[in-house]
């Protein structure tokens, strides 16, 4: 699994699926993240994440990269975790889901296995046919190829039980449909 942005929400997500069983590699084009999640320990403050951060780099289940290309040379899933935050307007700004939705897309390019790309981002209805699968196709060069799926898998973590809630959650939530 590799895991854009080792935020809040990617941190909780990469070191519970590696407490699971899986190999995860995060990605973030931040080198302190990166270094002190290497370092065995959590860029963020949640209860239990400092031990399953450092369990999941000793056992060599998770790492960190700054490459998407990398990431994706090495995973049959993405899921975005990128940061959302407000304008002065309300709505959500999502230049940086565009961005790294672009750059999975030139790093599938030399991809032929199977991908699924899978939001966790705080979105609002409608960004993914407005955000994700355009700058996907545009990484890409053109249209998504069947190989590609894009779902979303929105996170209900609360801060300070977010590691209780991602192994106990309240409601689990896909949505996905084949993309033009």
């Amino acid at each position: 699994i590799s895991i854009f942005g080792l935020g809040y929400v990617g941190c909780v997500s990469a070191a519970c699926f590696a407490k699971n069983g899986h190999t995860v590699v995060g990605v973030d084009i931040a080198a302190a993240k990166r270094d002190i999640l290497m370092e065995g320990r959590s860029p963020v403050i949640e209860k239990d994440l400092d031990e399953l951060i450092s369990e999941g780099v000793r056992n060599g289940r998770l790492s960190a990269v700054a490459s998407a290309r990398e990431a994706i040379a090495t995973s049959d899933v993405s899921l975005i975790c990128v940061g959302t935050p407000s304008q002065p307007n309300s709505s959500l700004n999502l230049q940086y889901v565009d961005r790294v939705c672009e750059e999975i897309g030139e790093a599938l390019r030399a991809r032929k296995e199977r991908h699924v790309v899978c939001v966790r981002s705080t979105m609002v209805p409608g960004s993914t046919e407005k955000v994700v699968i355009p700058a996907l196709k545009r990484g890409l060069g053109g249209d998504l190829p069947e190989r590609v799926e894009v779902a979303v898998n929105p996170e209900f973590l609360r801060e300070g039980t977010a590691v209780h809630d991602f192994f106990n959650p309240p409601k689990t939530v896909v949505g996905s449909a084949q993309a033009s």
